[in-house]
Parts: structure tokens; sequence; C-alpha cells
């Protein structure tokens, strides 16, 4: 298993969508190569990151008690607890699991959210379109789609023809955001979530099959987003973070149009994103017919860091 079907399996994973012949495949691509057991285990510590912070914010939206956050001293460790060592978060969960003593009640102070229009084009009223991997930022470019009419069509599936074991499995349609020109939000004290949402379109019949699945990521990397090219896709491991969110069509239904968001922290040292979307018919070949995505934006919520009141009992 190469590390792209790997990243794809893994993601796939943590949403409860594998079956169990591929969670078989996955636990022994992981027994045969150490490298692959490390990244299963940063994202597993990213997700639960991820799914603590969310909960949180679902949870102030939803009463007035204040929400619980993590102990930070100050700016500089702002992430730590994100790139930390796997063997360091893994004493501090089991810290946490047996440390039934400590409670922490803290106040939130008013999060705030910003539209980036450094996401070019999100709405596809330009019809510009550049075949294979982006080379230059603000650019949608990928696989064989087209711009028309305000959306983005899906045509066929393509592979990445720097990988030697590429197969033609999705249509990837992507764009470079650099996220340099942030930084003045991205150092104020606190949490830094990016969240990309897309709308996606099944307009065949509906139970058509083969189903199709609806991808909408985000990879997050140091240094210059001109130069990824000539790495991608291997490079996906060395995003610093990443999203998902997908979902599966057989076609029109009654819920119409499916909306994604796929959220991730953003660490303080990100340079650049990587956008993607895709559709990827479940069953291959296939021809992606009636496929479309549109309203494709990008979101930074801030939230600052918390003051921690720990009481003993």
């Amino acid at each position: 298993m190469n590390d792209i079907d790997f990243t794809e399996k893994l993601m796939r994973y943590q949403d409860g969508a594998l079956s169990a012949d591929e969670k078989t495949s996955m636990e022994q691509a992981m027994l045969a190569d150490p490298a692959k057991r490390r990244l299963f285990a940063e994202a597993q510590v990213r997700s639960m990151a991820l799914h603590d912070r969310f909960r949180q914010e679902a949870f102030h939206r939803d009463t007035d008690t204040p929400v619980c956050a993590p102990i930070r001293a100050g700016k500089s460790a702002r992430f730590t607890w994100v790139t930390r060592p796997i063997a360091s978060m893994a004493a501090g969960l089991v810290i946490g699991l047996f440390s039934a003593s400590i409670v922490w009640a803290v106040s939130s102070p008013k999060a705030t959210t910003e539209r980036l229009f450094s996401l070019i084009n999100g709405s596809f009223d330009d019809n510009h379109y550049a075949p294979g991997f982006p080379k230059q930022i603000g650019v949608w470019s990928g696989d064989e789609a087209s711009i028309a009419d305000g959306k983005l069509r899906f045509i066929a599936t393509g592979s990445d023809s720097d990988d030697p074991n590429a197969q033609a499995v999705s249509c990837d349609v992507f764009q470079l955001v650099d996220l340099r020109p942030l930084r003045h939000s991205l150092s104020q004290e606190g949490d830094s979530v990016l969240e990309l949402s897309a709308n996606f379109l099944d307009a065949r019949p509906h139970n058509t099959k083969p189903s199709v699945t609806f991808f909408c990521q985000l990879y997050l990397f140091k240094g210059d987003p001109k130069s990824l090219h000539q790495s991608w896709p291997q490079s996906i491991t060395d995003t610093l973070a990443s999203g998902s969110a997908q979902v599966t069509t057989l076609g029109t239904d009654a819920k119409g149009t499916r909306a994604l968001t796929a959220k991730s922290l953003v660490p303080a040292e990100a340079d650049f994103v990587v956008i993607q979307i895709a559709a990827r018919p479940n069953l291959r070949p296939a021809k992606l017919e009636s496929l479309s995505a549109d309203d494709v934006q990008l979101t930074l919520k801030t939230q600052p860091s918390l003051p921690v009141r720990i009481v003993q009992r």
C-alpha cells in the first residue's frame, strides 16, 4: 500500500467509513512499516485535539456554561500541544484520565470569524482552469475538469504523474493559498482553526450507480508553495496539520446539494495551505457525469487563549 492509499484510508478510518477488509489492510500496512504507524499515531492525536476543540465550541454556543480548555503557559506554547512528540501526548492523556481530582473552570472570551478572500475564484465566476497540480498561488488546477456557469464540473479521473504507483482513482482539483499575509492574525494569543467549505451536487437520476464520494480536504505546510508540485503527492506526509470531510451519493435525492466543511487547527509556523476538492467514483472505470461543486469558501476562526482556574477537590 503506497503512502497516498494509506493516507486516504486513514482519513476514512477517522470518519468511520472503512470496511472490515480495508481496516485489515491498513493494519497490515502499519505492521510492516514503522513510518505508517507513526503517521497513524500523529493523525489520531490531531484528531482528538480537533474533536475536543469543536466540542468546546459547540457546547459554548448552546449554553451559557463556561467551557473547558487546556492549560497554556503563554504565547510561545500556543501550539506545542499539537506538535509535541507522541510519547509526551500519550503521557498527558494518561494523566488526564486518572487525575479526576482536577477540574478546569474557565470563562470564554469572544471568538472571531474571518472569511479569507485569499482563496481566489471560490464562486467560479472566472472560467480560468489549468491542468495538473498548481505551480502558482490562486489558480484552480488539477485533473480534467471545467468551470462554467458558476460551477466546477468534474469530467474525468486522473493520476499523479510524479507517483510511480499512480492510478486514476478520482478527479482532484487544487488551489494553493498563501497564509503568510495572515501572520498578524495568527500571531495573536489563542487557537486558530481553518475551515474549508464547499457545496457538491450529484445531478444524476436518483439511485444511479456507481456511488460517488465527494471530498473536501486541506493540508497545511511550511515552506515555499511554488515548489510543492515537485514533490506532490509524496509530500502529504510532511503536512503540519490537515482536515477532511466527505459524503457519498447515488444521484439526486431529497437532500439535493451536499455541503461539506473540513476543519484543521493552524500551527503558527504554517506558510500555506493546499485546498483540494474531489469526486471519486466507487466503481472503476466509470464516467463522471453531472457532478459539480460550487461556493468554495475558506474561513479563519480564532478564539483567544482562555484563562484557567484549577480547583482541587
